[in-house]
């Protein structure tokens, strides 16, 4: 359990990492006055999204689960994090939003990584739900 623990925090400060590199990039954009809202949703999504992860590292050890649900419940939101950040990234790079399949391939790729990532995050929390009432019902 331990070393799931490490695996979200070592991805949380990377990811908070990159957002705060975007930060650079928005400050830049604000100055040119430039796609400001694309660079703020990383900056700001990209902080939440690895602030997420450094928390439930330190609480990984909660959820009364199963060693192989723990992994998948753990892996599921480091895949749902790094594909709405590299989204993200991406969205704010090209411009594409990802609102649909359509149209340029960037587009499509910010929609697909959306989509997965988003398709990844409900058994995640399902499984962290179920976990912490299990622990919950154990307590006296």
């Amino acid at each position: 359990m331990e070393k799931l623990a490490i695996h979200l925090a070592l991805h949380g400060v990377v990811v908070l990492t990159v957002s705060v590199l975007a930060g650079l990039f928005l400050y830049r954009s604000i100055l040119k006055n430039k796609n400001k809202a694309d660079w703020h949703l990383v900056h700001a999504g990209g902080s939440a999204r690895g602030i997420m992860l450094i928390a439930l590292a330190a609480t990984i050890n909660l959820p009364a689960l199963p060693l192989w649900l723990l992994s998948a419940l753990v892996w599921l939101i480091i895949f749902f994090t790094w594909t709405s950040t590299l989204a993200m990234l991406i969205r704010a790079f090209t411009g594409e939003k990802g609102f649909n399949y359509i149209g340029p391939k960037a587009n499509k790729l910010v929609y697909t990584l959306y989509a997965i990532g988003t398709i990844a995050i409900f058994p995640a929390l399902l499984l962290l739900i179920f976990g912490l009432i299990k622990t919950l019902s154990m307590q006296p």
